[in-house]
C-alpha cells in the first residue's frame, strides 16, 4: 500500500505530515547506512539498514526514513514496527515551531529468510527551529518482546 495512508499531526500552527508506505519484500536498492549492515543474521529479526534520504533537510523541506529488516528464521514472522521521533535543538525541550510526534505502529509480515522494507516521509515545518530529528523504530513480536531497535537521525539545517 505505498503512499496510500497519510497521517497528519498538529501542534498549534505547526503540522507534520507522515506518508506511510506499506511493507514489501526488497532485495536491492536498500540503503546501506545504519548499524548492523553487512553482519550475519542472528536472533529472530535483524535491522539491516535504517537511514534518512536525503540525510539533511531545511525547515520547509522533507526526507524519507527507510527501514530494512530481515527475518533470520525459516518461519514467517508477524511483527509490529513502532516508529517514534523527537525534534531537538540547541535548547532543552521541544524546539519552537516543531510538533510533538506521536508514536505509530505498523504491522509487518516477514517471509522466511526475507527482507522487508518500510518507509516514512517526514516534513520539517517551516517555523521549526530544531537542528535534528531522531526517529527510532522498535520491532516487537506478538508478546511485546523487542526483537530489534535502531535510531536514524535527520540533520536540519
Amino acid at each position: 500500500m505505498p503512499h496510500r495512508t497519510s497521517r497528519v499531526l498538529a501542534t498549534g500552527a505547526a503540522c507534520l505530515t507522515l506518508l506511510l508506505s506499506g511493507a514489501g519484500v526488497a532485495s536491492a536498492g536498500v540503503p546501506s547506512a545504519g548499524t548492523g549492515a553487512g553482519t550475519a543474521c542472528s536472533g529472530t529479526v535483524r535491522i539491516t539498514a535504517f537511514a534518512f534520504q536525503p540525510p539533511e533537510a531545511a525547515p520547509g523541506g522533507s526526507s524519507t526514513a527507510t527501514l530494512t529488516a530481515k527475518n533470520c528464521t525459516a518461519t514467517s514472522q508477524t511483527v509490529s514496527e513502532t516508529w517514534y521521533g523527537r525534534f531537538s535543538g540547541p535548547t532543552t525541550g521541544i524546539p519552537t515551531g516543531c510538533p510533538v510526534l506521536d508514536p505509530f505502529l505498523r504491522p509487518v509480515t516477514l517471509a522466511p529468510h526475507a527482507k522487508a522494507t518500510t518507509s516514512t516521509g517526514y516534513n520539517v515545518p517551516t517555523g521549526c527551529t530544531a537542528t535534528q530529528l531522531a526517529v527510532t523504530v522498535s520491532i516487537t513480536n506478538a508478546t511485546g518482546t523487542v526483537l530489534a531497535q535502531q535510531t536514524a537521525d535527520l540533520l536540519i539545517d
